[in-house]
């Protein structure tokens, strides 16, 4: 579960999840909200890996990383195919279509930045400059 904050020129982005790998999916589908395009181009495939200092670094990197490549390619996230967390690092594909997002994020800061359990779960807050 997940919920955006906004404050002026950034979202908060607020993850509740019962496992920290739900964490990084549900950002994921938080992002489909934000770099949402409205086009029926096909589906491209995308494999990520990333490396992190830590697990909240690595979060921020996940969607920083998604930014970059709405900004960059043009590609929307659409698609969750598959996500493996281990230890520091992340392996993901999904599909995106290429169009024009409607709104691009700026970046993801680690300006209030945490991710830790909660409650028999985990909680995680991430900055969008917007």
């Amino acid at each position: 579960m997940y919920r955006w904050v906004e404050h002026t020129g950034e979202l908060e982005l607020e993850i509740t999840a019962p496992t920290e790998k739900a964490v990084f999916e549900d950002g994921f589908k938080a992002m489909t909200e934000v770099l949402v395009c409205d086009s029926t181009a096909p589906l491209e495939r995308r494999e990520v890996t990333l490396t992190a200092a830590d697990r909240p670094a690595l979060l921020a990197d996940w969607l920083a990383e998604l930014a970059f490549l709405a900004e960059s390619d043009g590609l929307a996230p659409v698609n969750l195919e598959s996500l493996e967390l281990e230890g520091t690092t992340l392996r993901v594909s999904f599909e995106g279509r290429i169009c024009e997002p409607a709104q691009l994020v700026k970046g993801v800061t680690y300006h209030r930045l945490t991710l830790g359990p909660v409650d028999g779960g985990f909680r995680a807050t991430v900055v969008l400059d917007v």
